[in-house]
């Protein structure tokens, strides 16, 4: 799963206040409580992992961890469906990867103790994630302040009153916690892999020695299908001969589906549009004091102070708008599934970039807010009568990122900075020195450069949502029980797909701990009939919520257990055309085995010679030749000699035959001794990185875990 990855690649770049408390109250609210105070009721398990339980309040517990981290490390943003899917699907696998390590760890002798724990949050070196924690930023230096958290610990109650934020706190603690253990196990296993020389000597001989070819590759289409049969027992011996490939670890199906989904009809676009044309009178002739209260009353997005550039204002209408004249009123026009309408309000040249410098004076303890604008004020009049700028910027500034550069802060777009800064800078000139506040106090600003003045216009943008109605549902939904009540058979699912013109979808690789499905989104209401149902069942009309609400019927079309592969519908094809490659392959080789040279080769089958030189064996890939790893292993193969036609080798798609005509060793680097210990390096590292991405997958893998497919909602 992609978003815990995410949270421990991008944690470092967390920024902000302290976590959203509401939010998480709500998140946390919405996805586990209800009537029965449980998502999981009375049951007594989700999985087993060789014999042990995973205690569905467990699970409840660790998926807010995983929430609350996620909020932090995306600054409080909502958590969609999609998002809680992966987070519940992710919180699992991690959940019985633990339990897979922990029977280790006990082997082993080997735990996390209590000192480790507090120095993973409370130490001077503690976990990574701990240390990018905003509020543990000393403000002064910019760094991370162990003394800092046990302030915040005291003080939180007062920060929030409702205890969310302890919660929130102690959530993030046991997260932290938890990927310690992770993090412990893979790199004892990783640290205890060793690359051995005759690896890198191998590798390096490989890289020193290289060939050249003649070739010619006869391809497969020269035999035409219906030469080649392909039975059943064919299918079933390849199978067998290769069983080793051909493992499935855990059980999947796969489905037929079909969707009806709930979009707007006719009717609601024609009101959505209706609604705008019926304002758009008064936009026009309304005057611009009136515009940002009439925008709130008529718009779904609030009014924007903002004057929009062709950067800024991405839409493929932006010809049409920017810079006409003003008043000039545009639309209704549909874009993003909303309908638009757009009044220019005011046009102006306007720098694209503004280069400033600031000095930010901040109320505290012992200078109250009025007492920090007088004082901020002193310091303009200062300046103002010639006092040095960097000066006072390096002695008062509070912004202590740029204070020692004499509060220069580069140069920035329009709409990067607070709305009041942000003002100021673009609506000045060059030399102009003023006190603004925002919300970090109060800044002398003095704009030093404006560059790629452009035209700038100030727009009122109405928007209404194009969605369906409550009557454009119902009409759908009826549509959809109409054919889970007419077409609930094997055969009549697909008679109901021509009847009532409706396309069928596959879904395969459908696994029971799944809470998505690839093409339709969070979906684990139908993962759960998927793994009750019976081959060829077709449920009921089940609801999709998201991207968009769909009603799904499905039919149950294949069902694969853990073990050797079961060829069905959907396995079958993919077979078929490997054993039906070989067969032709078989062809070619018995159609050519009496010639004696690669020129007689080429004549006979009308192929040209292609010719590769001075390549090694790390080249799979060769321009003219193609893809032909077999031939390049053959061509540095010692007991094949060289000018001499090698038997027929069989690729994926034709028989390749080849004449080695020389190979040749590079001269030896004097350099050999270093680069040999760096070839080694290079190995260990990437068979310690390569394990430690699939240790996950193949611990789990051998484990006997069993999952209770009703329990998992």
């Amino acid at each position: 799963m992609a978003i815990i990855q995410k949270i421990r690649d991008k944690y470092a770049k967390v920024a902000g206040g302290v976590i959203a408390v509401a939010l998480i109250g709500f998140v946390i609210n919405d996805a586990f409580n209800g009537k029965s105070g449980s998502i999981f009721g009375n049951s007594t398990s989700l999985a087993k992992v060789n014999g042990q339980k995973i205690d569905p309040r467990d699970y409840e517990q660790r998926v807010r961890e995983y929430l609350t981290v996620y909020s932090i490390s995306n600054n409080g943003k909502t958590v969609d469906d999609n998002v809680r899917a992966q987070i519940n699907e992710q919180a699992l696998r991690d959940m019985i990867y633990e339990k897979v390590i922990d029977q280790q760890l006990d082997k082993l002798g080997i735990t996390i103790t209590a000192k480790e724990e507090k120095e993973l949050i409370y130490g001077t070196n503690p976990s990574p994630m701990v240390m990018q924690y905003p509020v543990f930023t000393n403000p002064d230096t910019h760094m991370f302040d162990p003394s800092r958290i046990k302030l915040y610990e005291q003080q939180m109650d007062q920060i929030d009153k409702t205890g969310k934020e302890r919660e929130n706190w102690t959530n993030f603690k046991s997260f932290v916690i938890h990927q310690y253990k992770l993090q412990k196990f893979n790199t004892l296993v990783s640290g205890s892999l060793y690359a051995p020389k005759f690896l890198a000597e191998f590798k390096m001989q490989n890289a020193n020695e290289m060939a050249s070819i003649r070739l010619v590759k006869v391809p497969n289409t020269v035999i035409p299908d219906n030469e080649v049969a392909v039975t059943d027992a064919d299918i079933n011996a390849y199978i067998e001969k290769n069983k080793a490939r051909y493992q499935i670890d855990e059980a999947v199906r796969g489905i037929d589906y079909v969707a009806f989904d709930v979009v707007p009809s006719k009717e609601d676009t024609l009101t959505a549009q209706t609604a705008l044309t019926k304002i758009k009178n008064e936009l026009v002739s309304l005057p611009t004091t009136e515009i940002p209260s009439f925008v709130s009353r008529n718009s779904e997005e609030a009014y924007r102070d903002f004057y929009f550039t062709k950067k800024t204002f991405k839409s493929p209408y932006s010809d049409s708008i920017l810079g006409k004249a003003e008043g000039t009123v545009f639309g209704p026009y549909i874009e993003n599934s909303s309908y638009l309408l757009v009044k220019v309000l005011e046009n102006k040249s306007m720098a694209d970039s503004v280069k400033a410098q600031h000095i930010l004076i901040q109320p505290h303890e012992g200078m109250d807010d009025s007492a920090a604008h007088k004082f901020a004020d002193s310091l303009k009049l200062a300046i103002d009568k010639g006092a040095s700028f960097d000066s006072i910027a390096h002695n008062f500034s509070a912004d202590k990122q740029n204070s020692d550069k004499g509060g220069d802060l580069g140069y920035f777009a329009y709409g990067t900075m607070v709305p009041e800064f942000n003002d100021i800078a673009f609506s000045g000139k060059i030399g102009d020195i003023k006190v603004v506040k925002t919300q970090f106090g109060y800044h002398i600003l003095r704009i030093t450069d404006q560059k790629d003045f452009e035209t700038a216009t100030k727009l009122a943008i109405i928007v209404k949502a194009l969605f369906p109605s409550d009557a454009t549902e119902t009409n759908i939904y009826t549509k959809a029980t109409e054919f889970a009540s007419k077409y609930n058979t094997t055969k009549g699912f697909e008679d109901g797909q021509k009847a009532m013109n409706v396309q069928k979808r596959i879904a395969d690789n459908i696994q029971i701990h799944s809470f998505s499905i690839q093409g339709l989104g969070p979906s684990r209401e139908l993962v759960r009939w998927v793994y009750d149902a019976k081959n060829g069942d077709v449920s009921g009309v089940i609801k999709l919520t998201a991207p968009n609400t769909r009603y799904i019927i499905a039919k149950l079309t294949n069902i694969q257990e853990k073990g050797t592969l079961k060829v069905n519908e959907s396995s079958k094809p993919m077979i078929e055309s490997i054993v039906k490659a070989e067969k032709k392959a078989d062809k070619i080789a018995e159609k050519y085995k009496s010639q004696t040279s690669i020129d007689a080769i080429a004549q006979a089958s009308g192929q040209t010679i292609l010719t590769a030189d001075s390549f090694t064996l790390s080249n799979a890939y060769l321009d003219k030749v193609g893809y032909e790893p077999k031939a390049i292993g053959y061509a540095f193969c010692k007991t094949n000699k060289e000018n001499t036609l090698s038997p027929a080798l069989k690729g994926k798609d034709g028989v390749a035959y080849m004449v080695v005509q020389s190979r040749v060793a590079k001269a030896v680097n004097p350099n050999e001794g270093m680069i040999f210990y760096q070839q080694q390096m290079m190995e260990q590292q990437q068979i310690q990185k390569n394990i430690t991405n699939a240790l996950q997958e193949m611990l789990v893998r051998k484990s006997n875990v069993k999952y209770y497919n009703d329990n998992i909602r």
